[in-house]
């Protein structure tokens, strides 16, 4: 019974670490050193800079340019909620979880 026991804890332990790994934020929080999770269930690669843009057209502190690795951008409004995964962590993620967490809103692709 014990032993049953013990496993069921590992077991439950082991979920709850998993779910760690996918958190909850918004555009403009804590992104850097993450990857976020795009609306088809990939990873992008990992963001290096999140820029609050005080130039924007509907006015300042209202969008973010996230900046990747690879050198791309996205620009998102605030409040959009992204899913992120920390870089070391992306290949701990199962493609069923990240799809399950695919967020339905993105933000648009502001190139290079």
């Amino acid at each position: 019974m014990a032993n049953t026991d013990a496993r069921r804890r590992w077991r439950e332990r082991q979920v709850a670490e998993h779910r760690e790994l996918l958190r909850s934020d918004v555009a403009q929080g804590d992104l850097e050193g993450f990857a976020l999770v795009r609306p088809d269930g990939s990873l992008t690669d990992e963001v290096v800079h999140v820029q609050w843009m005080d130039n924007h057209p509907a006015g300042p502190d209202t969008h973010v340019t996230v900046s990747f690795a690879d050198g791309s951008n996205v620009v998102f409004g605030f409040d959009v909620p992204v899913v992120k995964v920390r870089a070391a962590d992306r290949t701990a993620v199962s493609g069923d979880d990240l799809r399950q967490a695919a967020p339905s809103a993105w933000g648009a692709d502001a190139g290079r």
